[in-house]
């Protein structure tokens, strides 16, 4: 198994994109801390994880809030001593106008998609560093290399995590490997409700056309580029915007 004896921690990993990822991470063998603010769906992660027979933990924690941070980075090197990789997958959305975007829209989109994923990285290199090292998976989104309307704000957060990535990159390695995802439309809760209106408005399949693959993505299909980047299979590919997109992105 590609992550036996390996310790990975997943932010926002009660639904969606975290969850699955943190069911296949055990699936491989590693030990997995989900981390968000709700506590239910992080449990119920660690359920699934358990029933496969794998070893999971919950923590909740406001990954917005430093010291929130520096709690969770306490817990896990109290549970198993180390971290060999970083999920930074916690994440919002918000779909309004630029010119009506307020400056607490912007301040919350940007507390939860950019910072997050800045002082989670800074908070977790010292202790990836005393177990020799490690992988960083940021997810970001098409969006942060590409523009669309009524998202300035997501688009602006996404982009920062985009040249974080790349910033970071250059900073930790060779010890650390900073590496970036950007999905498109994967059906998790955060997008659900935009699913549900165009499937009660038969606009559904007009959406499935425009990828080349001819379907949105599940959260299974982020796995495994999630464990590619995270494994010594990239050991040597550190920086990387890798798209998982269906295709999306070739027509933009």
């Amino acid at each position: 198994m590609r992550f036996e004896n390996k310790v990975v921690v997943i932010t926002g990993g009660g639904t969606g994109i975290g969850q699955a990822a943190a069911v296949a991470f055990a699936a491989e063998g590693a030990k997995v801390m989900v981390v968000g603010r709700r506590l239910a769906p992080l449990e119920e992660t660690v359920a699934l994880i358990e029933a496969a027979g794998g070893e999971g933990l919950a923590c909740s924690a406001d990954v917005t809030d430093l010291a929130e941070i520096q709690r969770t980075v306490d817990v896990v090197r109290e549970k198993w001593g180390r971290v060999d990789v970083l999920v930074n997958n916690a994440g919002s959305s918000m779909v309004k106008p630029f010119m009506e975007v307020t400056e607490e829209d912007f301040e919350a989109t940007y507390k939860i998609d950019l910072k997050s994923v800045y002082f989670m990285t800074q908070k977790y290199v010292p202790l990836m560093r005393e177990g020799g090292g490690g992988s960083i998976i940021n997810i970001a989104s098409i969006l942060g290399m590409f523009g669309t309307k009524n998202q300035s704000a997501y688009c602006a957060m996404k982009g920062g995590v985009v040249q974080t990535t790349r910033a970071t990159a250059t900073e930790l390695g060779p010890e650390i490997r900073v590496n970036c995802l950007c999905p498109s439309h994967i059906i998790t809760p955060m997008l659900e409700p935009m699913i549900k209106h165009l499937a009660a408005n038969n606009k559904l399949d007009k959406l499935n056309k425009q990828f080349p693959m001819k379907r949105t993505g599940d959260p299974e299909d982020m796995n495994g580029a999630i464990l590619f980047f995270a494994s010594d299979e990239s050991k040597w590919l550190t920086g990387n915007i890798f798209m998982v997109d269906g295709g999306l992105s070739c027509y933009v």
